[in-house]
């Protein structure tokens, strides 16, 4: 089935013609093979404002690893200080997702 549309059948049976492109594979989720740990906080900010920090996260990964959990999480965020900031309380997500990659957790895990 290589090289082939897995959706022709389906547009065949539909009376639709495909793009007639080559399917092409999804790229995987970035990897992180340097990232081994991180450490996750939550603080209230202005308020009744929430936001969860990821800390321990080199210089040049940041905005890769934000971009990524920004996906992941539907939420918003960004770098502040050195420090990883998504608005909300997502430790229990970030914590799932970490560890899914084999990354140490510590700290606040929701």
């Amino acid at each position: 089935m290589e090289g082939e549309n897995p959706f022709a059948e389906f547009f065949a049976a539909a009376g639709m013609e495909g793009s007639g492109e080559d399917f092409v594979e999804p790229e995987a989720e970035p990897s992180l093979p340097t990232l081994t740990s991180v450490v996750l906080s939550y603080e209230k900010r202005k308020g009744n404002k929430v936001v969860t920090l990821v800390r321990d996260v080199p210089a040049g990964q940041q905005k890769e690893l934000l971009k990524t959990l920004k996906k992941v999480l539907g939420a918003g965020g960004g770098v502040v200080d050195g420090f990883l900031v998504m608005q909300g309380d997502h430790r229990a997500g970030l914590t799932a997702w970490f560890e899914k990659q084999g990354m140490k957790v510590r700290g606040e895990r929701g």
